[in-house]
């Protein structure tokens, strides 16, 4: 699953377009800035300009893109920083939401069905412990954390906290699985289970009317989508955030039996009007600049969260990874921002002459780049914090091109800076 293994990924070093290389910087001081200054417009005239867009750019299609400004005032550049608790506090909240989603009271022992892993030096591998064994040491070097009772599994990963957490018996009952899978120290993924019946694209599609038949009864989609919002939201660590909303995106209808269905719904979150980078992307690096890249620089990325629903009013398996935030910091507020009309001229200049790219949407968003500590913590994957920017977001949904199916183009709404992004 794509979810699972993004994070992975922080650069593609490809020659996609000529003319990247030398057109991928933020405007230079002088009259460059003196020029971009007087493309900036408040945001309701930049709404306003949404409406009746024509750019003469002959490498860019406009014809049919989508085109959406959310109403607010001002936008921000933001720091979210990813954790900063202690391990033991940590560990506190990971039980915490397994006696929530369980329904357990303190008198029981949930340490009994958890285990650390951990990156043992000396045999250059991936053990597993029980927690009630594990050294001081080796709970300081714990990578996962995870939970199995032989009925619920739960997982967080330490360097981004990336949450696994689902209730795995009824699909299995379901589906007739007689697996044993309370060993399983990684716990049960609940997702592309059955068959595909339906998708729907919530942006598009009218889903009122709709509804399926679920393990243990009907469910309107439409009451199953406003579950989902609610209650990721609202309550688990790892998931929710008081400070972000959740919106569902998409949903995909899957049958696991005869006439016993479930949900898979994507989920997108937002601040303060603005979504935060949604699709499951990472940044193309024009060829020759990754050996020359500093190794602290930010890495953009795009992620939402993923959730299967078995039962009504339950949330049958949750991922989510970097955007559960309980903090936030605020580096600078705009109330003016490049205007649309110079982003498609940047972004015109910023590709091939020779190629003319289809763009389905533009979309003000946050785009969201990971930022590290120190080279050895990036090199585990040990995020420090998200910083979240302005930007256009252009898509493209038919590419043309045999190695990625959707392409985005990231405009900073600020600087004109242009961030590449392909769809995993």
């Amino acid at each position: 699953m794509k979810r699972l293994t993004f994070i992975m990924f922080l650069g593609i070093t490809v020659m996609l377009l000529a003319g990247c290389a030398k057109n991928n910087a933020a405007p230079q001081a002088g009259e460059a800035n003196i020029e971009m200054e007087s493309q900036m417009l408040p945001l309701p005239e930049i709404r306003e300009q949404a409406k009746d867009l024509h750019v003469p750019v002959k490498n860019l299609d406009l014809s049919e893109a989508k085109i959406t400004i959310p109403e607010a005032e001002e936008v921000y550049d933001l720091r979210f920083p990813v954790s900063s608790d202690s391990f033991e506090r940590q560990v506190e909240k990971f039980e915490e939401n397994i006696r929530k989603y369980e329904g357990l009271g303190e008198d029981v022992d949930l340490t009994k069905s958890m285990n650390i892993m951990y990156w043992d030096k000396q045999q250059d591998d991936r053990l597993t412990v029980p927690y009630n064994e594990a050294t001081e040491q080796q709970k300081q070097e714990i990578q996962y954390l995870g939970y199995n009772d032989g009925k619920c599994s739960a997982l967080i990963v330490f360097s981004n906290f990336m949450l696994e957490m689902g209730d795995y018996s009824v699909p299995t009952q379901v589906l007739g699985d007689d697996t044993d899978y309370a060993e399983n120290e990684y716990g049960y993924r609940g997702y592309e289970l059955g068959e595909l019946v339906e998708s729907y694209d919530l942006l598009t599609d009218d889903i009122s009317g709709v509804s399926y038949h679920l393990s243990d009864g009907d469910i309107a989609l439409s009451d199953a989508v406003s579950y989902v919002e609610k209650h990721l939201k609202e309550d688990y660590y790892f998931a929710g955030s008081e400070i972000l909303d959740y919106h569902v995106f998409a949903v995909n209808v899957r049958e696991l039996a005869d006439d016993v269905y479930y949900y898979e719904f994507d989920v997108s979150t937002s601040y303060q009007g603005l979504l935060l980078n949604k699709d499951d992307s990472m940044v193309v690096t024009p060829e020759g600049e990754q050996k020359n890249k500093d190794p602290l620089e930010p890495a953009p990325f795009g992620t939402n969260h993923f959730v299967s629903m078995f039962q009504k009013e339950r949330l049958g398996f949750i991922w989510s990874c970097c955007q559960s935030f309980e903090t936030v910091e605020t580096n600078s507020t705009y109330q003016e921002l490049l205007s649309l009309e110079e982003a498609c001229k940047l972004l015109g200049d910023y590709i091939s002459k020779n190629k003319t790219f289809q763009i389905s949407s533009i979309d003000l968003i946050y785009h969201t780049e990971f930022e590290y500590e120190s080279e050895e913590k990036r090199e585990w994957g040990y995020i420090q914090s998200v910083h979240a920017t302005p930007a256009y977001h252009f898509s493209v949904s038919n590419t043309g091109l045999s190695e990625y199916k959707r392409l985005y183009f990231n405009v900073d709404a600020v600087s004109g800076e242009i961030t590449t992004m392909a769809g995993l």
